[in-house]
């Protein structure tokens, strides 16, 4: 099964990131109407560009689906203690009415908490545009997505 194989890979993905790079753990919720947590480990790719790896549990149409994703993020301004990014990836969700093989593009912006001498936390919004294709269900071209939440850096 398809599932089988994505998680060991974004496992292997993370432990090879990790080596040397600070990480982020975070929850965020938004549209389309669910929760997802998320792990992410900055400077993956370049010193500039991160990786996230994403578990959700959404509710479409009536079902609750289930998905991971991974997403690679480039942060292009950084204003103290504003950082603003733009990436994207592919995810795939499955439920009872099947499975949604998706790939988005997004903006972001993030706050660090720094002011409060909270330098471990940030809360951040998300804009997402993308498509996905069914599998056993309808192809949704365009999705959209928003999100907000927070992260805490280790």
């Amino acid at each position: 099964m398809l599932l089988r194989r994505v998680i060991p890979l974004a496992l292997l993905v993370l432990v090879l990131g990790s080596a040397q790079a600070q990480n982020w753990v975070g929850l965020r919720t938004g549209y389309p109407l669910g929760v997802t947590v998320h792990y992410g480990i900055s400077d993956m790719f370049s010193d500039s560009t991160d990786g996230r790896v994403s578990a959700n549990l959404r509710v479409r149409g009536g079902d609750v689906d289930f998905g991971v994703g991974f997403d690679v993020l480039e942060t292009v301004h950084v204003e103290p203690p504003f950082r603003v990014y733009l990436g994207g990836g592919p995810a795939i969700e499955f439920g009872g009415a099947g499975a949604l093989f998706e790939v988005h593009g997004l903006a972001g912006g993030e706050f660090f908490l720094s002011d409060l001498d909270l330098e471990e936390l940030s809360v951040f919004a998300e804009f997402s545009l993308g498509g996905a294709i069914g599998i056993g269900r309808a192809s949704q071209i365009p999705t959209f997505g928003g999100a907000v939440g927070f992260n805490y850096y280790f």
